[in-house]
């Protein structure tokens, strides 16, 4: 049995996914997770907004898109935030192998360790499409697999102020936001946003800052 599979094996007969679904209850801090990017026309921009918000945040990035433009993501880190892998390809899990699971992670992961000099160590599917079985291969792979408490449903065509409310109705102490870089209506909702949570007395934390606390 190869070692990955035999690890998996391991992994779910002992219940362990390394699944991170929010942070602690009980602090008033909030992870805002962007999906999908580097893009080179909107990721610059959310840095920008995100500097003179003064908030730091975790970006899932797409392997592919990483190589073409590892300045992208350098410039992420540089400016405190943490990486996250969303798969080489960006494509349905559930609908591929367990050994082609494991190579759409391992490649994200090993262009990110290229570019970053570290490996990630946090995993989100794309789409959110999951099952035990990409858990078990993530696990294995060392990964925690990240989702969220409210998704800005921001890919939908939702209006700025649309992607306000709906974060605004569902913040909750450790609350984990979904949006995704590459849509203009999740740079011009952030401002509104943050301020707001802010006044609720909200802080913004990394996914690492905020699983250094559970």
């Amino acid at each position: 049995m190869p070692l990955l599979t035999r690890r998996a094996a391991e992994l779910a007969k002992a219940g362990r996914l390394n699944l991170v679904r929010h942070g602690d209850s009980k602090r008033k801090e909030i992870a805002l997770t962007f999906d999908d990017g580097p893009h080179p026309d909107y990721t610059p921009r959310l840095l920008t907004v995100l500097a003179e918000c003064k908030v730091e945040a975790t970006f899932f990035v797409v392997g592919r898109m990483a190589e073409e433009y590892p300045d992208l993501v350098r410039a992420e880190l540089a400016s405190g935030h943490t990486v996250g892998n969303h798969t080489y390809h960006h494509l349905n899990l559930n609908r591929l192998p367990s050994a082609t699971v494991a190579v759409e992670l391992k490649a994200c992961g090993n262009v990110l360790a290229e570019i970053t000099g570290a490996a990630p160590r946090f995993f989100r599917p794309p789409g959110g499409d999951y099952s035990a079985r990409v858990g078990q291969v993530a696990a294995a792979l060392g990964y925690s697999t990240v989702f969220w408490t409210v998704n800005s449903r921001d890919c939908a065509n939702a209006s700025a102020g649309a992607i306000q409310r709906r974060l605004l109705s569902h913040a909750t102490p450790g609350g984990v936001f979904l949006l995704h870089d590459g849509r203009q209506a999740t740079l011009d909702a952030l401002p509104g946003l943050i301020e707001a949570l802010k006044s609720r007395g909200y802080r913004f934390v990394t996914l690492d800052e905020m699983q250094a606390h559970r």
